[in-house]
C-alpha cells in the first residue's frame, strides 16, 4: 500500500518562508522512500486539504499528516483534525473545507512535534555558529 506523507506548515506572507517547509519535506522523502508533501494552514498553497486531496487522486490510500508545529495550540488540537474529518467542529475560516476521503483511504494524524529532545542539539548548534561568528 503507498504511503504518503504532508507535512503541514503554517505559512507566511513572507514569500521567502515557503522553502523550508519543502526543503523539510525533500529530506524526509530522501530518507524514507515515502512521498512527501507540504500543505499550509495558510498564506501559501497547496493548502492542508489540497495536499492530501492530491495524494488521494494519486492513488495513495494510507496518509500520514504531520504537523511541523511545537506548540500544540489550536491549529494543532481543533483545526487540523477537524479538516482532516478526524474532529467534530466548525471548519476554521482559512478558505477552504474538509478533506474528502473516500472510502479505503486511511488518514492518520500524527503528533506534533512538541518538545522533541533532538531539537536541543539544533538550539546548541546554532548557539555554537553564533559564538563562533557564523549563521547556520
Amino acid at each position: 500500500m503507498k504511503v504518503g506523507v504532508v507535512i503541514v506548515g503554517h505559512g507566511s506572507r513572507v514569500p521567502e518562508t515557503r522553502g523550508i517547509y519543502e526543503a523539510i519535506a525533500s529530506v524526509a522523502q530522501e530518507k524514507s522512500g515515502y512521498e512527501v508533501r507540504v500543505g499550509y494552514m495558510k498564506h501559501h498553497r497547496p493548502n492542508l486539504v489540497e495536499a492530501v486531496q492530491g495524494l488521494i487522486e494519486e492513488g495513495f490510500r494510507r496518509i500520514v499528516v504531520v504537523p511541523l508545529f511545537i506548540v500544540p495550540g489550536l491549529h494543532v488540537r481543533d483545526d487540523i483534525p477537524v479538516l482532516l474529518g478526524k474532529k467534530e467542529g466548525e471548519v476554521p475560516e482559512f478558505g477552504y473545507s474538509r478533506v474528502n476521503a473516500p472510502p479505503g483511504v486511511e488518514i492518520i494524524y500524527a503528533d506534533a512535534i512538541g518538545a522533541d529532545p533532538r531539537l536541543a542539539e539544533v538550539v546548541l548548534d546554532r548557539v555554537s555558529k553564533a559564538l563562533n561568528g557564523s549563521k547556520a
